[in-house]
């Protein structure tokens, strides 16, 4: 059977390492995508990374006959990040495209194919938004985000409209034109004004978004690829805001790909690696109950020296913080032979998410659950199931 979006709710989907995550704000209606990254199995790998272009054109509701994707977000435009958006642009009707300048500025000479499509898209929109004072159509509309002093002063933004300006520390409930207060809330933890001097990973655009129906919430915590320094600021700096409700998440995606640099980190090159407790008392701290941790990676967790992510040490961190089988790597689910997108629904009854791991067959299925709930530190949850796990 054909894969089908929630109607409303979070999809994480199986596209190597890679960040591809969908958000449905109104069933056949009101679709938003963050980042991108369509690729193809390479010839020695087994798994079976989705399609993430092609299901989109699939998904995505019909616009004048053409596939209608409300929002596009980019978090920062390193390939895995933005693969595939030039193809996805010829395709797709994007409505609105949210980004944050500064990252294109200072990196503009180390730019993919896919990354400089979209800064040129981006300049496109730009143009015409502050041609038009904002008033424009589908397909034309962009928002920034950035600070007052810093992008909103560059001569190409300060004639931006006010409208389609957000700035780290507020929200925004406004999707290509449409108000969905009480639905839908973004509240942007970053880019810092600092983060200018920082590497590109860690001018990663951080979100925490609600989706609401009825008196039930969900949320989710999508950092793109920071790393310690900036995560630790993320919760130290909202906390002394007291806004601490904008920390809190039912589903979190580990940030860059469940890599050890959230949480084991060296003040300077002459320094030993150390595990930062603090930040994972805070992560702990704000989960909410039965919340869950996807890592959007292959399922090949290591941690030898220059390894690249996904790293052994940060799953084993994460999984001390929820309840056993809760942290689902994208190309794990249901097993690692069919990886399947992870959905998370919310209703007006509950938050919920899907699990067809307890579907699978066989003794690897059900070896895999003894040894995650034998492996935590906290006692198995209500739907630990029957995954196959690296």
């Amino acid at each position: 059977m054909a894969f089908k979006l929630p109607k409303k709710g979070f999809v994480f989907y199986p596209v190597a390492t890679g960040d591809s995550t969908t958000i449905v704000v109104k069933e056949n209606a009101v679709i938003m995508q963050l980042d991108l990254h369509n690729c193809e199995a390479d010839e020695d790998d087994d798994s079976k990374p989705f399609p993430i272009v092609d299901e989109l054109v699939r998904l995505l509701p019909k616009k004048n006959n053409k596939p209608y994707l409300s929002v596009f977000a980019l978090t920062h435009p390193d390939n895995d990040h933005i693969l595939g958006f030039e193809d996805l642009l010829s395709k797709v009707t994007i409505g609105e495209i949210w980004h944050t300048p500064r990252i294109f500025r200072e990196y503009r000479k180390d730019l993919s194919e896919d990354a400089q499509k979209f800064c040129d898209e981006a300049q496109r929109r730009r143009k015409i938004m502050i041609q038009k004072n904002g008033d424009v159509g589908p397909g034309d509309r962009l928002r920034v985000i950035g600070h007052d002093d810093g992008i909103f002063k560059d001569p190409d933004y300060k004639d931006f409209p006010a409208k389609a300006r957000s700035y780290p520390g507020g929200t925004i409930e406004v999707l290509d034109d449409e108000d969905f207060s009480g639905v839908f809330e973004a509240f942007v933890h970053a880019p810092f004004k600092d983060d200018s001097s920082d590497t590109r990973n860690n001018t990663s655009l951080a979100l925490q978004i609600t989706l609401t129906e009825g008196s039930k919430t969900a949320k989710a915590l999508l950092f793109g690829d920071r790393e310690y320094p900036t995560i630790k600021e993320i919760f130290d700096k909202t906390k002394e805001n007291k806004r601490d409700r904008y920390l809190e998440w039912n589903v979190y995606l580990a940030a860059h790909h469940c890599s050890k640099k959230v949480m084991f980190w060296k003040d300077d090159d002459d320094s030993p690696e150390k595990f930062r407790s603090d930040v994972m008392k805070e992560f702990e701290g704000s989960a909410l109950s039965e919340a869950y941790i996807v890592a959007s990676c292959r399922s090949n967790f290591t941690d030898g020296k220059g390894d690249p992510p996904p790293h052994s040490k940060a799953r084993t961190k994460y999984e001390e913080i929820i309840d056993a089988g809760h942290l689902l790597c994208t190309h794990e689910y249901p097993t690692t032979k069919e990886p399947k997108p992870i959905v998370f629904t919310i209703g007006s009854d509950e938050f919920e998410f899907g699990d067809e791991r307890t579907k699978s067959e066989g003794p690897s299925g059900l070896g895999a659950a003894v040894t995650a709930a034998r492996g935590a530190t906290k006692p198995p949850g209500t739907q630990v199931g029957f995954g196959e796990v690296a």
